[in-house]
């Protein structure tokens, strides 16, 4: 019997589910097409080309217009000859398709191939796709039998966003049972939802006693060490998870990691973790690693490295204040902003 599986997170998170279907069992009526050529590319998010062959894919409003269309070639480049009906009214975009990773999009539904016969597009952008590390999954038959009640009922109360609650049900749960790693990674989410750092990290240590490889507590762990500005607690869960996951399933335990040493003083340590997060395309280490050159009196590289996040990132929250940041490198006390958006 296959398990059935349920994800909940205490973090709001929107995700988008596109469904494309062909129906081919009702004929369309006749309408006059155009044909349309685009011409674009795929890159990374540092603007290389992948080391990979990547699809790309049409996704429109009304199912019907969707459709596979070309791979790319070495370069990252791709060319797809489609043909359009400009007097029908749906929406479409297209996006890159590669297992394990996600793509941003770019609207075509002005392209009618009637006024636009060939258009350039911007490039597609792909980056790795990372666990939520704040996600709660449990399977059907992974609860313990002691703490089964007082779980269902913490599900609840997630759903129903009722955080105290779920903490007093959860709380009741790993007490039923001490080892349930699930359980106390569950705690320590809805802990740290409430701002209370101290049992969070709590909740997250139990969790990894129970389970030294729930690599996601290691996450949470370091996170909220950061939060609460534990820098050697931040330190240690990085260095442990690093240890520990020899696939790097979580990337950016190398941001949390660079971030931890610069506050430690270990500047040396902390520009060798920022460059491993930069191989690994974590845009925001590009912003860590300018604060530790600035940190060394390397004014140029800073302004370098700080820029090129901001070139990397243009949905950056404080984009503004980093702007204003390089501004005014070596001037006396410039304000800085917070090393991660955490």
């Amino acid at each position: 019997m296959v398990a059935m599986h349920a994800v909940r997170s205490a973090f709001p998170v929107v995700s988008f589910l596109f469904v494309a279907s062909i129906v081919s069992s009702v004929q369309p009526v006749t309408a006059e097409v155009y044909p349309l050529i685009i011409k674009g590319k795929v890159t990374m998010s540092d603007g290389s080309p992948p080391p990979f062959t990547v699809g790309i894919e049409r996704v429109c409003s009304d199912f019907q217009g969707s459709a596979p269309g070309p791979t790319t070639d070495k370069k990252g480049e791709y060319l797809w000859r489609m043909d359009v009906d400009p007097l029908r009214s749906r929406a479409c975009f297209i996006r890159a398709t590669h297992s394990g990773y996600v793509s941003t999009t770019i609207d075509i539904s002005a392209l009618n191939g009637y006024t636009n016969t060939t258009t350039t597009l911007e490039p597609l952008v792909i980056t790795g796709h990372v666990s939520d590390p704040y996600s709660i999954i449990t399977s059907e038959s992974g609860i313990p039998s002691k703490a089964g009640k007082q779980w269902k009922e913490a599900m609840k109360a997630i759903d129903a966003r009722d955080m105290p609650g779920a903490a007093a049900q959860l709380q009741a749960a790993v007490a039923a049972s001490p080892k349930f790693a699930v359980g106390w990674h569950a705690l320590g989410v809805v802990e740290e939802n409430q701002q209370k750092f101290a049992e969070a990290r709590d909740a997250y240590e139990h969790a990894i006693q129970a389970d030294p490889k729930m690599f996601a507590a290691y996450v949470t762990l370091a996170r909220v060490s950061l939060k609460a500005k534990d820098w050697a607690g931040a330190a240690k869960a990085a260095d442990d998870l690093i240890k520990a996951d020899n696939k790097k399933t979580f990337t950016e335990i190398y941001l949390h990691q660079a971030v931890a040493r610069y506050q430690l003083k270990d500047l040396d340590g902390a520009a060798a973790s920022a460059q491993e997060a930069i191989k690994l395309k974590i845009a925001r280490a590009e912003y860590v690693l300018g604060r530790i050159l600035e940190a060394k009196g390397d004014a140029a590289g800073a302004r370098e490295h700080m820029s090129k996040y901001l070139e990397m990132d243009k949905n950056s929250p404080d984009a503004d204040a980093i702007r204003m940041h390089i501004q005014n490198i070596g001037k006396p006390d410039p304000a800085e902003p917070e090393l991660e958006v955490l």
